[in-house]
């Protein structure tokens, strides 16, 4: 006894002596800094660090001039490049020594509990190194460096040629060719259909209140939008609805008097003399004014609405049944233009084959040797639905028509030929050169990945993000700006939806072309190693990948030739497989120790690796922002890692062995994003002090002092996306107060789960052998009664989109009533609520379209109640009835034991509902009939399904035992299907 009371004596003591430390500390720290602090060197002053600041403003000023600017000079490039190195060196110098400044006062604490904590003096010195300051000799050399090095390249800025009067941005040749109304082939292969569809657009109603219609056609660079309207322009059945059809060619550089021009020059014949915006507007309406019209403006890039009114204000005044068609590679520029917009996809393998063929093959008849034929096919097949690659790709096969070279061209990089280079890459590159210098940093940085991955857009954003890519803008989170860069890209056609996947997934793949492309604009900054390749690399590369082929066998990574690369800022490690998540981990061996040899390091991946531990000195890596470790055997985090001010990313996904997090996290200020596994990990109290949360998906309430509690959800207002929220049984009412769900508005999908109270559903037995519960009713009803008051207390915000509640042990009647009104809640799930004997009043939610109820063991009745009658059963009014699920697609019931009746179903009711499935639900007798014909599933439903196979018992030879037969009966519409299936016991 003696010593348990001396153990809380002296524990408060420490922490008395502790924060008297620190609180000294950070008083005497300005008397102490003429002679310099521990924290920070006194070798450098703030005037040498504002002077440091300065500089490095100076330089990113003259490098983002110079992006903006077309050098062909080489000797300028490389000034250029060495600029560059400068401005990373100089950042980095900077945060380290802001970092330092930082270091003691937020680190202190930490320090002096894991110094308690140590139990050795080995220990005891590992922790005091762990937190030593930097050197003070090795910072004042980095900087001096610095310095040297600014003088020697200032010395050489005439060279550069980009002072004030020079900046001009240089415009360099297009690569892109004239178009206009006369198609360069007879025949377009593959797309008779979208030639029909986009001619009767053009013949079609006008839109927008318009006299006439417009028709864009959005596609990506090559994929034959041009090609495709020459052929519409040339059909008979489109020439004879118009008086007039001109072609204008528009391009990249638009300016509104100088397309004006070219309508004028197209509509007259002749090349105007004036340049005044009127005038040639007024010659417009004297050749078009009451004619029937086609105008096709082709390749348009502006998306500024008010130069598009003011570009097609004079064709107002065409004749009705006119029509404006756009040509153009982005998505903004095809809605800005009409709300209907034409999608140009891809051909078919089959299609591709055909133009490489034309190509290829231009003087050869029908007798083509099948052995090309069959390697031509599989070289179609690279170029993915894209013809401008499989011209490309036709042209390199036409040099010869021998086998050896075909196989050649099939078993080499097809991108790598310098002719299909020279043929496509331009095309694609001015699409490129289009784009913001944020959006090429970032497009650039996807050089990382190979051909054919599937990107996650929050993945790619988080990058991003963490390279500091994203240009800061007002009030807007940076993670909204590089969202709105990733859906800009997107809407430009460099990344497409993966077909694989579903919209809500997030998930895209690229081109393989604009991968190619991103390799070649990318330079030496980023350097793609596809193992089990040549790992040496010849220049020094600021973000590097390394890329796991599915047929590597397993080997350990060797990273001992790139330990001269200590300003390396990205690494990542993509494995390339569509094994599950357990069979994907302990493939390729990463030596963790030497990944903190990486100083510089910003991002760092090492998802799907073998990786069991971090280092502890993963504290060295200050620049850190992302760290993956998903799907890892990754046991622990060490506490140094609380030391990365700057980390804004832990994503540790499906980490099973993962048991807790540190005790210090709550230092990490600045994260953004911390995703855990499910599973039963125990989270530290002073999460709530992590303010800028975006991303928590995982929330688990612990039942100890140390962990963390509901109320550290209450400050956690910017919180997005996904919320799981686990361990609700340990709460009460006062604490499930503090929780404040309401205010977090930026949560679209919420679980509630309940685990299973020990000992709560463990039953005894009399002496007879029957079972008897180990609580009374009173405490099943109190532990009720809690659980709804609970429930009650965590009311999320009323635009929440989803809502699952799992392992619920109090009842829906009241507490549910108090979260309405939820008028944009979409999915709701509720399962394994075992004391709940009615469902709630789920009617009268307008925007529900998925219902989940599954393991509701007491509810042995459904009611009005379900449909929102709550205190009126009786109340036949039309407008409540109609607003019965009037928006239900879906609606699914599972392992309902008790449930034997289903009443008060009306015909108004389910007016949409398309998909009913019922399935474990072994007491209910009948189900009612809804007009809206959905499809049906039926299984295991005893009741509902043996009338049904009783019509058609006497056709069966052996009925087996009932116990022995499962069912499932599928319905549409006056259609049903009944499927037995038995399995016989051995």
């Amino acid at each position: 006894m003696a010593d348990k009371a001396k153990k809380p004596v002296t524990h408060a003591l420490r922490d008395a002596l502790l924060h008297f430390a620190i609180k000294s500390k950070k008083l005497a720290s300005p008397l102490l800094e003429p002679f310099g602090r521990a924290s920070q060197p006194a070798t450098v002053d703030d005037d040498e660090l504002t002077a440091l600041k300065s500089k490095l403003r100076r330089i990113c000023a003259t490098l983002r001039d110079a992006e903006s600017l077309s050098i062909t000079d080489r000797s300028v490039q490389l000034w250029l490049a060495e600029l560059g190195d400068l401005e990373h060196r100089a950042e980095d110098v900077v945060e380290e020594l802001e970092y330092e400044s930082r270091r003691s006062a937020q680190l202190e604490e930490l320090k002096q509990d894991l110094l308690y904590a140590a139990t050795t003096g080995k220990r005891r010195r590992e922790v005091a190194l762990l937190f030593a300051p930097a050197p003070a000799r090795r910072l004042r050399r980095k900087i001096d460096g610095i310095w040297a090095r600014y003088e020697e390249i200032a010395s050489d800025r005439k060279k550069l040629r980009l002072r004030p009067g020079d900046g001009a941005p240089r415009p360099a040749a297009s690569p892109l060719v004239p178009s206009s109304a006369l198609p360069r082939t007879e025949r377009l292969h593959g797309r008779q259909r979208d030639i029909e569809r986009v001619a009767a657009l053009v013949r079609g109603e006008p839109d927008g209140g318009r006299t006439y219609a417009v028709v864009p056609i959005v596609g990506m660079a090559g994929v034959g939008k041009t090609a495709l309207m020459q052929h519409v322009c040339g059909m008979e059945a489109v020439k004879s609805c118009f008086e007039l059809t001109r072609w204008i060619w528009v391009s990249q550089e638009f300016d509104v008097v100088s397309v004006t021009r070219k309508i004028v020059e197209a509509v007259t014949r002749s090349r105007p003399e004036c340049g005044e915006l009127s005038t040639l507007h007024e010659l417009i309406v004297e050749h078009l004014a009451g004619k029937r019209c086609l105008i096709v403006l082709d390749d348009v890039w502006d998306d500024n609405p008010s130069h598009w009114n003011s570009l097609t204000a004079p064709l107002s005044r065409c004749a009705p049944g006119s029509a404006v068609v756009v040509t153009t590679r982005s998505n903004k520029v095809a809605r800005m233009v009409s709300t209907k917009v034409y999608h140009l996809k891809c051909l078919s393998d089959e299609d591709c084959w055909r133009v490489c063929q034309r190509r290829a093959l231009t003087n050869s008849d029908a007798n083509v040797d099948q052995e090309l034929v069959a390697i031509g096919e599989k070289i179609a097949k690279k170029c993915q639905g894209l013809p401008l690659a499989a011209e490309a790709a036709g042209s390199a096969l036409g040099a010869s028509t021998s086998w050896k070279h075909w196989d050649e061209v099939l078993n080499n990089d097809l991108w790598a030929d310098n002719e299909v280079k020279n043929l496509v890459l331009p095309v694609l590159k001015v699409s490129y050169d289009h784009l913001s210098m944020p959006l090429k940093r970032s497009f650039a940085f996807c050089s990382l990945f190979p051909k054919g991955f599937v990107f996650d857009k929050d993945l790619l954003v988080q990058l991003w993000t963490a390279q500091g890519f994203v240009d800061a803008e007002g009030d807007c989170s940076r993670e909204a700006i590089a969202y709105g860069y990733f859906n800009d890209l997107v809407s430009r056609c460099f990344f497409q939806p993966s077909p694989s996947h579903a919209i809500s997934e997030g998930k895209f793949v690229m081109h393989d072309l604009y991968q190619e492309l991103a390799q070649f604009v990318s330079g030496n900054e980023c350097r793609m190693i596809q193992l089990p390749n040549s790992m040496k690399i010849d220049e020094s590369p600021r973000h590097l990948s390394f890329v796991d082929e599915e047929s590597h066998s397993v080997e350990e990574i060797n990273l001992n030739s790139f330990c001269g690369h200590r300003d390396l800022r990205t690494f990542l490690f993509i494995a390339r497989t569509e094994q599950n998540h357990e069979e994907m981990a302990f493939r390729t061996k990463i030596p963790s120790e030497l990944i903190t040899d990486f100083e510089c390091l910003r991002a760092l991946d090492l998802s799907n690796s073998n990786i069991m531990e971090l280092p502890k000195s993963i504290a060295s890596l200050i620049h850190l922002r992302f760290l993956g470790l998903d799907n890892t055997a990754i046991q622990k985090l060490p506490e140094s890692i609380c030391a990365l001010f700057h980390l804004q990313t832990i994503k540790l996904n499906h980490c099973s062995s993962l048991t807790q997090l540190p005790q210090g996290i709550k230092l990490l200020l600045n994260l953004r994003c911390l995703e855990i596994p499910h599973t039963d990990i125990k989270m530290p109290s002073g999460i709530g002090e992590l303010t800028r949360l975006q991303r928590l998906p995982f929330f688990a309430i612990g039942n100890e002092p140390a962990g963390c509690s509901i109320a550290d959800l209450n400050e956690l207002v910017n919180l997005e996306g996904h919320l799981h929220i686990t361990g609700l049984n340990n709460l009460d009412v006062a604490q499930a107060s503090t929780a404040n769900l309401w205010n977090k508005l930026g949560i679209q999908k919420l679980t509630l789960e309940w685990s299973e109270l020990a000992n709560v559903n463990q039953s005894l037995c009399d002496p007879q052998g029957n079972a008897v519960s180990c609580m009374s009713d009173s405490q099943h009803q109190g532990i009720s009664a809690t659980g709804d008051q609970v429930l009650k207390c965590l009311k999320p915000h009323s635009n929440l989109e989803e809502l699952s509640i799992k392992g619920y042990n109090g009842s829906f009647s009241s507490s549910w009533l108090g979260w309405l009104p939820l008028d944009r809640l979409a999915s709701i799930e509720l399962k394994d609520c075992d004391n709940c004997k009615e469902v709630p009043p789920l009617g009268c939610l307008p925007s529900l379209k998925h219902i989940l109820i599954q393991s509701l063991p007491s509810v042995k009745l459904i009611g009005p109640e379900f449909f929102g009658n709550v205190g009126d059963t009786t109340s036949n009014s039309k407008s409540r009835i109609c607003n019965v699920f009037p928006s239900l697609v879906s609606l699914k019931f599972r392992n309902m034991e008790a449930w034997e009746t289903w009443l008060g179903v009306k015909s108004e009711h389910f007016p949409n509902l398309k998909y009913f499935s019922i399935a474990r639900c072994s007491k209910l007798k009948l189900l009612p009939k809804f007009t809206s014909e959905p499809k049906l599933k039926i299984q295991y439903c005893d009741l509902l399904q043996m009338p049904l196979c009783q019509k058609y018992r006497n056709k069966v030879k052996h009925v087996p035992a009932q116990n022995e037969i499962s069912y499932t009966c599928i319905a549409e519409g006056d259609i049903l299907v009944l499927e037995a299936s038995c399995s016989y016991g051995a």
